[in-house]
C-alpha cells in the first residue's frame, strides 16, 4: 500500500475556482489554503459545476432555516495571489459537502482519483458561509465563460458550429 497524503484545513482563507486554457481545451482547478499552505485540486467541469450548485443549494436552505450568517452575503470575488511553488496537486475522484452547525462552516471532503476506496479524504477543509457564497459565484463565472451549449442536446457548440444529433446531422447549429 502506498503512502497517502492527507491535507486538513481547519479554516480556509483561500478558496478559488479557475479555468486554465481556451474554451474547448480548458482544465479546471480549485485552489484551497490559508496563509501558510495551499493545495491544488484538478477536476472536470461537471464536478466544478456540481460543487457550485451544492454551495448555492446549501446557502438557500440555511437562509430558509433562518441562519443569520446566511442571510446577507457579499458575493464579490476578491483577487487572489499566485499559487505558491511546490504546492501539492491532486485530481478529484469524488467529493462531498457537509455543514458544521456548531461552527457555522461548510465542510469539503475530497478524495484523490488514485486513492483507495476506503481511504480517508485526501483533502478536507472548512470555510465560512461568505467564502462558500463567493466561491459559488466564482464557479458560476468560470463555468459559464466556456463554449455555449446546444439548447437541444446540451453538447458544446464550437467555433465552427455544431451538428446536433436531434437533427440527424442535417442542420448545423452555429454559435
Amino acid at each position: 500500500m502506498a503512502f497517502e497524503q492527507h491535507h486538513d484545513f481547519e479554516n480556509l482563507t483561500r478558496a478559488d475556482a479557475e479555468a486554465i486554457g481556451v474554451p474547448g481545451q480548458r482544465r479546471f482547478r480549485m485552489v484551497f489554503g490559508n496563509e501558510l499552505d495551499a493545495i491544488i485540486l484538478w477536476l472536470e467541469k461537471q464536478q466544478l459545476q456540481a460543487l457550485g450548485m451544492a454551495f448555492e443549494q446549501m446557502l438557500a436552505q440555511l437562509r430558509a432555516a433562518g441562519v443569520s450568517e446566511a442571510q446577507v452575503l457579499d458575493i464579490e470575488p476578491s483577487p487572489t495571489g499566485p499559487v505558491p511553488p511546490a504546492t501539492p496537486e491532486y485530481t478529484v475522484g469524488k467529493l462531498a459537502v457537509g455543514f458544521d452547525e456548531e461552527n457555522v462552516r461548510v465542510i469539503l471532503f475530497i478524495h484523490d482519483i488514485e486513492a483507495e476506496e476506503d481511504s480517508s479524504p485526501t483533502f478536507s477543509g472548512r470555510l465560512d458561509l461568505q467564502r462558500a457564497a463567493t466561491m459559488a459565484k466564482q464557479i458560476e463565472t468560470v463555468v459559464s465563460a466556456g463554449r455555449p451549449t446546444c439548447p437541444r442536446c446540451g453538447a458544446p457548440i464550437g467555433p465552427n458550429g455544431h451538428v446536433c444529433p436531434h437533427d440527424n446531422g442535417h442542420f448545423p447549429l452555429n454559435a
